[in-house]
């Protein structure tokens, strides 16, 4: 693990983060003792938005089994909206 100092961040922090973007982790120092640690973040997966209606198909279809509920898919993205 490398270190910098307080002055190096604050004069030098290009190169600071020219190592923290290689994957190094840096221990700031001030007046030799660790205060901080910059490290890269972990890698993560991008997170998947998960679509709003996308199991419409199957909502509609246990809706149109209920005998006493006729449901358009107009009627059903019009609830949606409403809920939102």
């Amino acid at each position: 693990m490398k270190s910098a100092t307080v002055r190096q961040i604050r004069n030098a922090f290009p190169s600071v983060l020219r190592l923290i973007r290689n994957g190094e982790s840096v221990e700031i120092t001030s007046r030799r003792k660790v205060v901080a640690t910059l490290t890269p973040p972990t890698a993560q997966k991008p997170a998947r938005r998960s679509r709003p209606w996308s199991d419409l198909d199957t909502r509609l279809v246990e809706l149109q089994k209920q005998p006493m509920l006729a449901v358009s898919g107009a009627d059903l993205v019009a609830q949606d909206r409403e809920r939102f």
